[in-house]
């Protein structure tokens, strides 16, 4: 037995949507009732959260997605509907088309192409085949044995006897004719000519030690002689002048650049230190003294009329107005934009969230 329940409302639909679409929802209540008898007494339906937020948004959003959006979602399903038939329509038009192309194809293959084929092998494949069998593989083998017999054989016995005539006629006569002609007389030209080498170098050699002893005796000889006996000793005692001179320069120099340095000492360095010590040094103190002393001075004029009179203006003056300034502002403008941010922006804000989750399920579909 079925009982009416309560009128579905507009967005009914698309919360079952939601629920069929979201496993982890929870599950619509049921519009026809079970009997007592077939089934057990179903638990009490939880009541659907109501969208929060004031009625005078959220009434007209829900007037304006049954009057605007709703006529476009079913405009949208018709569309949909009318596709799938025109589709299916056409699927069952092409399906037809390919059955009887098929059916064409299959008549052409059996009535003009296999026909055809069948005489092509008959005709051309097949004869083909047996002269390749019966007449050019029997030919070609005897044209092979021909060649082998009337070419081959011959050529090879001809290489034969050119190997044995070359052999006999320029290989023999040449290795015998240079074992018994021409290495002896080789042999002996080259043991000639070792011998006369080895004479000649030891002739070399004697003559350059003869040259040697010559030149050692009639140019170094002499030539050690005269460094040795006539050079050397004016040469030495030329080096010994000239050493002991550069000697005696070398001292005289250093002597001449102490009594320099002792005279810089005494009539420059020495007056120099005196008057720094006693003359500039003083006056150098004094100036260093009285740049301190006014420094000093103007620090103690510096903090004295202008810092601590800013000091005083700061603490006693600029901060009670600051603190008197942000207070007015703070009670002025931050606290009505708290208020009014917490009070009418955040209602309004949930309310349009509210309202985009309506128009967004509407579109989905129930």
């Amino acid at each position: 037995m079925t009982t009416a329940g309560p009128p579905e409302r507009p967005y009914d639909r698309y919360d079952r949507q939601t629920r069929a679409s979201d496993p982890t929802a929870a599950p619509a209540p049921s519009l026809v009732k079970p009997s007592p008898a077939s089934s057990p007494a179903p638990a009490p339906p939880r009541e659907r959260p109501q969208p929060t937020g004031p009625a005078w948004i959220v009434v007209p959003a829900r007037i304006v997605a049954l009057v605007v959006v709703l006529p476009f979602r079913l405009l949208y399903d018709g569309v949909l509907l009318a596709g799938r038939g025109l589709g299916r329509a056409f699927a069952g038009l092409f399906r037809g088309l390919g059955w009887l192309l098929a059916a064409i194809g299959r008549a052409l293959y059996a009535a003009v192409l296999r026909p055809l084929g069948l005489l092509f092998v008959f005709l051309v494949v097949r004869p083909a085949l047996w002269i390749y069998a019966a007449l050019l593989t029997p030919a070609g083998r005897a044209l092979v044995w021909l060649l082998e017999r009337l070419v081959v054989w011959p050529l090879r016995a001809l290489a034969h006897a050119l190997v044995w005539l070359v052999n006999a006629v320029i290989v023999m006569p040449a290795v015998l004719l240079w074992r018994y002609l021409l290495r002896p007389p080789l042999a002996g030209l080259a043991w000639l000519l070792r011998y006369t080498g080895t004479a000649l170098l030891w002739a070399w050699r004697a003559t350059g030690r003869a040259l040697v002893w010559l030149v050692n005796a009639v140019i170094v000889m002499p030539a050690v002689l005269l460094w040795r006996y006539l050079l050397r000793p004016p040469l030495a005692g030329l080096a010994w002048l000239l050493r002991y001179t550069g000697t005696a320069l070398v001292r005289a120099w250093r002597a001449t650049g102490r009594g320099l340095a002792w005279l810089g000492r005494v009539f420059v360095v020495m007056p120099g230190r005196a008057i720094w010590e006693y003359a500039l040094r003083p006056v150098w103190l004094g100036v260093a003294a009285s740049w301190r002393l006014a420094g000093r001075g103007l620090r103690w004029l510096w903090r004295t009329l202008v810092v601590a009179p800013c000091r005083w203006v700061g603490r006693n003056v600029l901060r009670p107005i600051g603190t008197a300034v942000a207070a007015t502002w703070r009670v002025t403008v931050q606290e009505p934009a708290r208020w009014v941010g917490r009070n009418v922006l955040s209602p309004v804000r949930q309310a349009g969230r509210d309202v985009r989750l309506s128009i967004r399920r509407a579109f989905r579909g129930a």
